[in-house]
């Protein structure tokens, strides 16, 4: 990969801006905007904010962060809809998005800049990611995805990793080829935002960073604003590649499908019991998901969950496996 001459860069237009869709965290989001301005520097990149607040929750960072542009919503947009306007309101060609409770390596907007200069024609960039813990202090995973940095059909992406575009934090998406799709149509599967760069690569080459740039921050359900429809979120990303089957394909969409399921664990029984502890798995969430779209083997578990687990001892099994875990995770670095 060739280096951005950044000298040269300063002298023209920008061409990524960094959207952070944030809703009532601004805890989370100050410590978000710290590490994206240390990587920014004096770079030339955006940083935009899209508040679904609607209040003044997070209106005292805009006199820290002077160099952040801030747009309030009038009205809660909810979660996939405030996605899409960090991308409809970004003011140049590349989108990076990231999660408001996430971090950003020092050196990740350089890395992602240089890509860019290089290839600034490729609907999609792939930025990998750490899993790190909901204190942010830890790394769980130290990498999303095994892939070569470098160009790749999005096909391959598509069958094999597709899922890790899920979190929004690995997506750096070309802006006019993303607002050329009807990327609309899936907003109400939390990943609207997929189905537009899905679209917008369809049978073109994207550009994959296998160096992991951001840290995404996982764990129980205290981690997530979207955790009272968590099964209606994963339930979600299958509506979402049905939808995209008739683009794709049955075979592609199916090896699509189950790559998910393999990575996430979807409605195996470790997900249930870690949601049956969260009290997440209660009587209208089960009812909900036996009528929908899983197998009769999901339905098992999740009836024997269900019914022949306690929630204390669903809750032990986590700490316990918690505690132990911790001990052999490593510190998460920006630097």
């Amino acid at each position: 990969m060739g280096k951005l001459n950044f000298n040269q860069a300063m002298s023209k237009e920008k061409i990524l801006t960094v959207a952070i869709p944030t809703y009532k965290r601004p805890k989370f989001l100050d410590v978000c905007l710290a590490s994206i301005s240390d990587s920014v520097g004096s770079l030339p990149v955006n940083i935009l904010v899209m508040d679904d607040s609607t209040d003044e929750t997070n209106d005292h960072l805009r006199e820290k962060y002077p160099s952040v542009k801030f747009i309030k919503n009038k009205k809660n947009l909810g979660i996939d809809k405030n996605i899409c306007a960090c991308i409809e309101n970004a003011e140049t060609d590349y989108v990076w998005l990231i999660g408001e409770d996430d971090l950003m390596r020092k050196n990740g907007i350089e890395i992602v800049l240089d890509a860019l200069n290089e290839h600034p024609k490729i609907p999609f960039l792939f930025a990998n990611y750490s899993y790190i813990t909901a204190d942010q202090k830890k790394i769980f995973k130290s990498i999303s995805i095994k892939a070569n940095t470098g160009i790749t059909s999005f096909k391959l992406f598509f069958e094999n990793h597709l899922w890790s575009a899920g979190f929004i934090g690995g997506c750096v998406i070309n802006r006019p080829k993303f607002l050329n799709t009807k990327y609309k149509e899936y907003i109400g599967t939390y990943y609207a935002h997929v189905g537009g760069l899905c679209e917008a690569s369809f049978e073109k080459e994207i550009y994959i960073i296998s160096e992991p740039l951001v840290g995404n921050r996982v764990g129980d359900a205290s981690t997530f604003t979207w955790s009272d429809d968590s099964f209606g979120v994963f339930q979600g990303w299958r509506d979402l590649i049905y939808k995209l089957k008739s683009i794709f394909g049955t075979n592609s969409y199916q090896k699509s499908y189950n790559s998910h399921l393999n990575a996430h664990g979807y409605l195996k029984y470790k997900f249930l019991i870690n949601k049956k502890a969260d009290n997440l798995l209660g009587a209208d969430s089960v009812k909900s998901l036996i009528s929908s779209h899983v197998s009769m083997t999901e339905k098992l578990r999740i009836r024997i969950v269900y019914f022949l687990l306690p929630k204390f001892f669903c809750n032990a099994l986590r700490l316990s496996y918690s505690f132990i875990r911790r001990k052999s995770l490593q510190d998460f670095i920006l630097h």
